[in-house]
Protein backbone atom coordinates (compact mmCIF):
# COMPACT_ATOMS: atom_id res chain seq x y z
CA UNK A 1 0.00 0.00 0.00
CA UNK A 2 1.25 3.47 -0.88
CA UNK A 3 2.54 5.35 2.18
CA UNK A 4 0.41 8.42 1.41
CA UNK A 5 -2.71 6.29 0.98
CA UNK A 6 -2.05 4.67 4.35
CA UNK A 7 -1.72 8.05 6.08
CA UNK A 8 -5.03 9.17 4.58
CA UNK A 9 -7.03 5.99 5.13
CA UNK A 10 -5.71 5.47 8.66
CA UNK A 11 -6.83 8.94 9.74
CA UNK A 12 -3.33 10.18 10.52
CA UNK A 13 -3.39 12.90 7.88
CA UNK A 14 -6.17 14.58 9.86
CA UNK A 15 -3.68 15.39 12.61
CA UNK A 16 -1.24 16.78 10.03
CA UNK A 17 -4.06 18.99 8.77
CA UNK A 18 -4.88 20.06 12.31
CA UNK A 19 -1.26 21.00 13.05
CA UNK A 20 -1.12 23.09 9.87
CA UNK A 21 -4.35 24.89 10.75
CA UNK A 22 -3.14 25.68 14.28
CA UNK A 23 0.12 26.98 12.77
CA UNK A 24 -1.84 29.08 10.29
CA UNK A 25 -3.85 30.75 13.06
CA UNK A 26 -0.72 31.41 15.10
CA UNK A 27 1.41 32.72 12.24
CA UNK A 28 -1.38 34.97 10.96
CA UNK A 29 -1.25 37.01 14.17
CA UNK A 30 2.47 37.73 13.70
CA UNK A 31 3.65 41.20 12.69
CA UNK A 32 6.35 39.75 10.41
CA UNK A 33 5.24 39.71 6.74
CA UNK A 34 7.16 36.50 6.02
CA UNK A 35 5.39 34.66 8.81
CA UNK A 36 2.04 35.97 7.67
CA UNK A 37 2.72 34.62 4.19
CA UNK A 38 3.62 31.31 5.80
CA UNK A 39 0.24 31.36 7.51
CA UNK A 40 -1.49 31.44 4.12
CA UNK A 41 0.54 28.46 2.95
CA UNK A 42 -0.28 26.54 6.15
CA UNK A 43 -3.97 27.38 5.80
CA UNK A 44 -4.25 26.19 2.20
CA UNK A 45 -2.21 23.05 2.80
CA UNK A 46 -4.14 22.32 5.99
CA UNK A 47 -7.52 22.69 4.29
CA UNK A 48 -6.45 20.41 1.43
CA UNK A 49 -5.16 17.82 3.90
CA UNK A 50 -8.38 18.07 5.89
CA UNK A 51 -10.51 17.55 2.78
CA UNK A 52 -8.71 14.32 1.82
CA UNK A 53 -8.48 13.00 5.38
CA UNK A 54 -12.07 11.72 5.25
CA UNK A 55 -12.29 12.23 9.01
CA UNK A 56 -15.93 11.47 9.94
CA UNK A 57 -16.22 14.42 12.28
CA UNK A 58 -19.55 15.19 13.92
CA UNK A 59 -21.27 18.37 12.79
CA UNK A 60 -20.33 20.27 15.94
CA UNK A 61 -16.62 19.48 15.46
CA UNK A 62 -16.65 20.69 11.86
CA UNK A 63 -18.41 23.87 12.97
CA UNK A 64 -15.85 24.46 15.74
CA UNK A 65 -12.98 24.07 13.29
CA UNK A 66 -14.51 26.47 10.79
CA UNK A 67 -15.37 29.10 13.40
CA UNK A 68 -11.92 28.81 15.00
CA UNK A 69 -10.14 29.41 11.70
CA UNK A 70 -12.40 32.32 10.77
CA UNK A 71 -12.11 33.89 14.24
CA UNK A 72 -8.34 33.60 14.31
CA UNK A 73 -8.00 34.98 10.78
CA UNK A 74 -10.41 37.83 11.41
CA UNK A 75 -8.76 38.84 14.70
CA UNK A 76 -5.39 39.14 12.98
CA UNK A 77 -6.69 42.09 10.95
CA UNK A 78 -6.52 44.27 14.04
CA UNK A 79 -2.77 43.84 14.48
CA UNK A 80 -0.77 42.49 17.36
CA UNK A 81 -2.59 43.38 20.56
CA UNK A 82 -4.02 41.67 23.63
CA UNK A 83 -7.41 41.00 22.02
CA UNK A 84 -5.79 39.46 18.95
CA UNK A 85 -3.56 37.28 21.09
CA UNK A 86 -6.54 36.12 23.14
CA UNK A 87 -8.55 35.28 20.02
CA UNK A 88 -5.57 33.42 18.52
CA UNK A 89 -5.03 31.34 21.65
CA UNK A 90 -8.74 30.58 21.93
CA UNK A 91 -8.87 29.49 18.29
CA UNK A 92 -5.84 27.25 18.70
CA UNK A 93 -7.29 25.66 21.86
CA UNK A 94 -10.59 24.99 20.11
CA UNK A 95 -8.80 23.31 17.21
CA UNK A 96 -6.75 21.20 19.59
CA UNK A 97 -9.96 20.23 21.39
CA UNK A 98 -11.32 18.80 18.14
CA UNK A 99 -8.02 16.98 17.73
CA UNK A 100 -8.37 15.39 21.16
CA UNK A 101 -11.90 14.28 20.28
CA UNK A 102 -10.64 12.60 17.10
CA UNK A 103 -7.62 11.10 18.88
CA UNK A 104 -9.97 8.89 20.92
CA UNK A 105 -10.60 6.86 17.78
CA UNK A 106 -6.90 6.11 17.42
CA UNK A 107 -6.74 4.29 20.76
CA UNK A 108 -7.22 0.53 21.04
CA UNK A 109 -10.26 -0.32 23.21
CA UNK A 110 -9.90 -2.27 26.45
CA UNK A 111 -12.28 -5.12 27.20
CA UNK A 112 -13.33 -6.04 30.72
CA UNK A 113 -12.55 -9.49 32.11
CA UNK A 114 -14.11 -12.31 30.10
CA UNK A 115 -15.05 -15.35 32.20
CA UNK A 116 -15.27 -17.79 29.33
CA UNK A 117 -13.39 -18.30 26.09
CA UNK A 118 -16.28 -18.10 23.64
CA UNK A 119 -16.22 -15.45 20.95
CA UNK A 120 -18.31 -14.85 17.84
CA UNK A 121 -17.04 -13.30 14.61
CA UNK A 122 -19.23 -11.48 12.10
CA UNK A 123 -17.45 -10.48 8.92
CA UNK A 124 -17.21 -10.27 5.17
CA UNK A 125 -14.59 -11.68 2.78
CA UNK A 126 -11.69 -10.12 4.69
CA UNK A 127 -12.56 -12.70 7.35
CA UNK A 128 -14.24 -15.47 5.34
CA UNK A 129 -11.83 -15.32 2.43
CA UNK A 130 -12.52 -14.86 -1.26
CA UNK A 131 -11.10 -17.34 -3.74
CA UNK A 132 -8.14 -18.34 -1.57
CA UNK A 133 -6.96 -21.91 -1.36
CA UNK A 134 -8.96 -24.19 0.91
CA UNK A 135 -5.67 -24.77 2.72
CA UNK A 136 -5.67 -21.18 3.99
CA UNK A 137 -6.56 -21.07 7.67
CA UNK A 138 -8.73 -18.04 8.35
CA UNK A 139 -8.06 -15.88 11.36
CA UNK A 140 -11.07 -17.09 13.42
CA UNK A 141 -9.76 -20.67 13.05
CA UNK A 142 -6.27 -19.52 14.05
CA UNK A 143 -7.68 -17.97 17.23
CA UNK A 144 -9.49 -21.23 17.95
CA UNK A 145 -6.50 -23.50 17.36
CA UNK A 146 -3.72 -21.32 18.69
CA UNK A 147 -5.37 -19.86 21.77
CA UNK A 148 -7.99 -22.43 22.72
CA UNK A 149 -10.98 -20.19 22.02
CA UNK A 150 -14.43 -21.47 21.17
CA UNK A 151 -15.21 -19.49 18.02
CA UNK A 152 -18.58 -19.03 16.35
CA UNK A 153 -17.72 -17.84 12.84
CA UNK A 154 -20.58 -16.12 11.00
CA UNK A 155 -18.43 -14.48 8.32
CA UNK A 156 -19.54 -14.68 4.69
CA UNK A 157 -17.87 -13.51 1.49
CA UNK A 158 -19.76 -10.56 0.04
CA UNK A 159 -21.61 -9.83 3.28
CA UNK A 160 -23.02 -6.39 3.96
CA UNK A 161 -24.31 -5.00 7.22
CA UNK A 162 -27.88 -5.78 6.13
CA UNK A 163 -27.15 -9.35 4.97
CA UNK A 164 -25.24 -10.08 8.19
CA UNK A 165 -28.21 -8.79 10.22
CA UNK A 166 -30.58 -11.02 8.24
CA UNK A 167 -28.26 -14.00 8.74
CA UNK A 168 -28.37 -13.51 12.51
CA UNK A 169 -32.16 -13.84 12.46
CA UNK A 170 -31.62 -17.56 11.81
CA UNK A 171 -28.93 -18.24 14.43
CA UNK A 172 -28.28 -17.74 18.11
CA UNK A 173 -25.05 -16.29 19.49
CA UNK A 174 -23.87 -17.59 22.84
CA UNK A 175 -20.48 -15.87 22.99
CA UNK A 176 -19.64 -13.23 25.58
CA UNK A 177 -17.51 -11.28 23.07
CA UNK A 178 -18.44 -10.49 19.47
CA UNK A 179 -15.96 -9.15 16.91
CA UNK A 180 -17.55 -7.34 13.95
CA UNK A 181 -15.65 -6.79 10.69
CA UNK A 182 -18.25 -5.52 8.22
CA UNK A 183 -19.11 -2.58 6.00
CA UNK A 184 -16.56 -2.57 3.19
CA UNK A 185 -19.02 -4.03 0.71
CA UNK A 186 -21.61 -1.42 1.69
CA UNK A 187 -19.65 1.51 0.29
CA UNK A 188 -17.35 -0.28 -2.17
CA UNK A 189 -20.41 -1.87 -3.72
CA UNK A 190 -22.10 1.48 -4.24
CA UNK A 191 -24.72 1.11 -1.52
CA UNK A 192 -26.38 4.13 0.03
CA UNK A 193 -25.55 5.57 3.42
CA UNK A 194 -29.18 5.11 4.44
CA UNK A 195 -29.10 1.38 3.65
CA UNK A 196 -25.82 0.99 5.51
CA UNK A 197 -27.24 2.78 8.53
CA UNK A 198 -30.36 0.64 8.60
CA UNK A 199 -28.41 -2.58 8.13
CA UNK A 200 -25.74 -1.80 10.72
CA UNK A 201 -28.34 -0.64 13.24
CA UNK A 202 -30.23 -3.92 12.84
CA UNK A 203 -26.99 -5.90 13.14
CA UNK A 204 -25.87 -4.17 16.32
CA UNK A 205 -29.33 -4.50 17.87
CA UNK A 206 -29.08 -8.23 17.26
CA UNK A 207 -25.65 -8.71 18.83
CA UNK A 208 -25.58 -6.12 21.62
CA UNK A 209 -27.07 -7.86 24.64
CA UNK A 210 -26.62 -7.33 28.39
CA UNK A 211 -23.40 -8.89 29.62
CA UNK A 212 -21.89 -9.12 26.12
CA UNK A 213 -19.02 -7.03 24.78
CA UNK A 214 -18.95 -6.08 21.10
CA UNK A 215 -15.89 -4.70 19.31
CA UNK A 216 -16.07 -3.52 15.71
CA UNK A 217 -13.31 -2.67 13.23
CA UNK A 218 -13.69 0.94 12.13
CA UNK A 219 -13.90 1.29 8.37
CA UNK A 220 -10.91 2.88 6.59
CA UNK A 221 -12.98 5.42 4.68
CA UNK A 222 -11.67 7.04 1.47
CA UNK A 223 -12.35 10.72 0.71
CA UNK A 224 -15.99 11.58 -0.08
CA UNK A 225 -17.30 8.65 2.02
CA UNK A 226 -17.18 10.38 5.39
CA UNK A 227 -20.90 9.83 5.98
CA UNK A 228 -20.35 6.06 6.16
CA UNK A 229 -17.74 6.56 8.86
CA UNK A 230 -19.96 9.01 10.74
CA UNK A 231 -22.84 6.51 10.71
CA UNK A 232 -20.58 3.75 11.99
CA UNK A 233 -19.29 5.90 14.85
CA UNK A 234 -22.75 7.15 15.78
CA UNK A 235 -24.21 3.65 15.89
CA UNK A 236 -21.23 2.29 17.82
CA UNK A 237 -21.76 5.00 20.43
CA UNK A 238 -25.52 4.41 20.57
CA UNK A 239 -25.16 0.65 21.09
CA UNK A 240 -22.10 0.75 23.35
CA UNK A 241 -19.80 -0.91 20.81
CA UNK A 242 -16.02 -0.53 21.13
CA UNK A 243 -14.39 0.64 17.89
CA UNK A 244 -11.06 -0.87 16.86
CA UNK A 245 -9.07 1.96 15.18
CA UNK A 246 -9.01 1.81 11.39
CA UNK A 247 -5.23 1.99 11.45
CA UNK A 248 -5.26 -1.53 12.96
CA UNK A 249 -7.05 -3.12 10.01
CA UNK A 250 -4.90 -1.11 7.61
CA UNK A 251 -1.72 -2.26 9.34
CA UNK A 252 -2.75 -5.82 8.51
CA UNK A 253 -3.68 -5.11 4.90
CA UNK A 254 -0.66 -2.98 4.06
CA UNK A 255 1.94 -5.49 5.30
CA UNK A 256 4.10 -7.26 2.74
CA UNK A 257 2.51 -10.47 1.35
CA UNK A 258 -0.60 -9.90 3.49
CA UNK A 259 -3.13 -9.76 0.63
CA UNK A 260 -3.73 -11.35 -2.73
CA UNK A 261 -5.34 -8.27 -4.27
CA UNK A 262 -4.67 -5.36 -1.84
CA UNK A 263 -7.73 -6.38 0.19
CA UNK A 264 -8.30 -10.13 0.68
CA UNK A 265 -5.90 -11.82 3.04
CA UNK A 266 -3.23 -14.40 2.34
CA UNK A 267 -2.19 -16.89 5.01
CA UNK A 268 0.27 -14.29 6.32
CA UNK A 269 -2.54 -11.75 6.41
CA UNK A 270 -4.82 -14.06 8.38
CA UNK A 271 -1.97 -14.72 10.80
CA UNK A 272 -1.52 -10.99 11.33
CA UNK A 273 -5.27 -10.45 11.74
CA UNK A 274 -5.43 -13.19 14.35
CA UNK A 275 -2.55 -11.53 16.18
CA UNK A 276 -4.23 -8.11 16.39
CA UNK A 277 -7.55 -9.60 17.54
CA UNK A 278 -5.76 -11.69 20.15
CA UNK A 279 -3.99 -8.52 21.37
CA UNK A 280 -7.48 -7.15 22.08
CA UNK A 281 -8.78 -10.32 23.72
CA UNK A 282 -5.78 -11.55 25.69
CA UNK A 283 -5.73 -8.93 28.51
CA UNK A 284 -9.41 -9.58 29.28
CA UNK A 285 -8.94 -13.35 29.25
CA UNK A 286 -5.79 -13.14 31.38
CA UNK A 287 -7.53 -10.86 33.85
CA UNK A 288 -10.42 -13.29 34.14
CA UNK A 289 -8.00 -16.15 34.62
CA UNK A 290 -6.27 -14.26 37.41
CA UNK A 291 -9.58 -13.53 39.12
CA UNK A 292 -10.58 -17.17 38.86
CA UNK A 293 -7.29 -18.32 40.39
CA UNK A 294 -7.73 -15.95 43.35
CA UNK A 295 -11.44 -16.65 43.69
CA UNK A 296 -12.40 -13.09 42.73
CA UNK A 297 -14.32 -13.91 39.55
CA UNK A 298 -18.06 -14.38 39.25
CA UNK A 299 -20.20 -15.56 36.40
CA UNK A 300 -23.45 -13.97 35.25
CA UNK A 301 -25.45 -15.75 37.97
CA UNK A 302 -23.10 -14.36 40.62
CA UNK A 303 -21.37 -17.62 41.60
CA UNK A 304 -17.58 -17.86 41.81
CA UNK A 305 -15.78 -18.81 38.63
CA UNK A 306 -12.94 -21.32 38.68
CA UNK A 307 -10.82 -22.53 35.78
CA UNK A 308 -12.66 -25.84 35.83
CA UNK A 309 -15.99 -24.03 35.29
CA UNK A 310 -14.84 -22.61 31.97
CA UNK A 311 -14.38 -25.95 30.25
CA UNK A 312 -11.37 -24.76 28.21
CA UNK A 313 -7.71 -24.30 29.17
CA UNK A 314 -7.20 -20.94 30.85
CA UNK A 315 -3.65 -20.38 29.64
CA UNK A 316 -4.52 -20.90 25.96
CA UNK A 317 -2.10 -23.82 25.43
Amino acid sequence: MNWVVFQIASGRVFFVALALLVAAVGLRSSAAPRLRRGATWCLLTGLISLSVSAAPLPTWASAVMLLSIVAGWWASRFGANAATATATVASAIALLGVGLHEARYQVMPVLTAVHDRRIAVIGDSITAGHGESDLTRKWPAILRDRHGLAVEDFSRAGATAASAAKQLEQVSIDAAVVIVEIGGNDFLGGGSVEDFEAGLDALLKAVCKPGRQVAMFELPIPPLYERFGRVQRDLASRHGVALIPKRILLSVIEAADATVDSLHLTQQGHDRMAAVVWALLEPAIREAAGQAETGDGADREGRRVRSTDVGLPIDGR
